[in-house]
């Protein structure tokens, strides 16, 4: 995700949105600039952004409601160097500095009946990574992380980067955290002193939101803010084989059409990516096995099935399974592959679920 300031990400809070996350590290965070806005002698002084990250360029404007400064000399200058100087000059862009140090913009402007006036304001920098942990079902050793599922719960991690003026970062854990959602209301139960973790319990009624976090020193010297789309989707279902000597391969997914051939049996396992569900157990999810258009109820509770052509058989099934979560009711995914049997004698195929049960292949 890009960099943009809070301003332009809570325009985008109510239309429509599109899926930005594959749940992996997110980083594109914000820190605010000290002392913006300024208004001195009657010159005021805004910024573009009040959160710039290092680097990001920082508009600054200077306005006077009791002085013409469009036709006054501005004078503007960089932490003492001179940046421009000329009538009229009432913009300046620069850059923000690295985290931890400050660069202090001043500008001075003399009207044509000789009136002075000026003003200056220092803009730091800094970011937040964020980092979510939806807890959604992966098989075991799965190295990638899913999108967050519909009901499941998230838990997002801030990771600010915030240092003093000798460049040591703040220790996270010292620093306070304000949590918000959406427009701005404060989950105050999950803010405060130290509380960089939250945790997120997915609504019944799914809808993509974001999730905005302050950090800052007890003292308010320097403050970061960081803000995350979080956007539910439906949960999903794979198949996989498995091999007598490796077990289940799960390097790779079974597509659409298995074949049996010289080695007469295979076994074939689903996996229920991003449900809410026990490891070891199905838990609250309902399984239903259809076999070449007929629903088969006794095996609700099978995550798997044996696949054996006997000799001299050949043909094919239709397999299909849907899975539906019984407590979480948006949770729900279905998936199908066909088997193929050796050609041969129109023998029907054996199909196994723990006990041998015989099924009719379509030839």
């Amino acid at each position: 995700m890009k960099a943009s300031n809070l301003s332009s990400a809570s325009r985008r809070i109510n239309p429509k949105f599109s899926i930005a996350l594959g749940f992996c590290l997110l980083a594109f965070n914000f820190v605010s600039a000290q002392g913006i806005p300024s208004s001195i002698g009657g010159l005021a002084l805004t910024a573009s952004t009040n959160n710039p990250t290092p680097g990001q360029q920082v508009k600054i404007t200077a306005a006077s409601y009791g002085t013409d400064i469009d036709s006054a000399t501005l004078t503007w200058t960089v932490s003492g160097k001179i940046a421009q100087q000329g009538i009229g000059l009432t913009t300046l862009s620069v850059n923000a500095p690295a985290v931890g140090k400050t660069v202090t913009v001043s500008v001075t402007a003399v009207a044509q009946n000789g009136v002075t006036i000026s003003n200056s304001i220092s803009i730091g920098s800094g970011s937040i990574d964020l980092i979510m942990e939806p807890d959604g079902y992966v098989p075991p050793f799965f190295p990638g992380k899913l999108p967050l599922s519909y009901q499941n719960t998230v838990r997002v991690i801030a990771v600010p980067h915030l240092a003093d003026s000798s460049g040591k970062e703040y220790d996270p854990k010292n620093l306070v955290y304000q949590w918000k959602k959406d427009s701005g209301t404060v989950l105050q139960d999950q803010s405060g002193y130290g509380k960089q973790s939250i945790e997120i319990v997915g609504d019944v009624i799914p809808r993509p939101y974001y999730l905005i976090v302050d950090a800052s020193t007890r003292d308010g010297s320097a403050k970061a803010e960081g803000i995350v789309q979080v956007n539910p989707q439906s949960p999903s279902l794979s198949f996989y084989t498995s091999d007598p000597l490796y077990g289940t391969l799960f390097n790779k997914a079974l597509g659409g059409l298995i074949t049996i051939g010289s080695q007469k049996e295979t076994s074939v396992l689903a996996v229920p990516y991003g449900f809410s569900k026990p490891v070891n157990k199905m838990g609250n999810l309902s399984l239903t096995w259809i076999i070449n258009g007929t629903e088969h109820p006794e095996l609700s509770s099978s995550d798997s099935v044996i696949l054996r052509a006997p000799d001299n058989a050949g043909g094919s099934s239709q397999i299909e399974l849907e899975i539906k979560n019984t407590a979480n009711i948006l949770q729900s995914a279905d998936a199908s592959f066909s088997a193929v049997f050796s050609p041969g004698n129109q023998t029907p195929a054996t199909l196994i679920f723990g006990i041998p049960v015989a099924y009719a292949a379509d030839t």
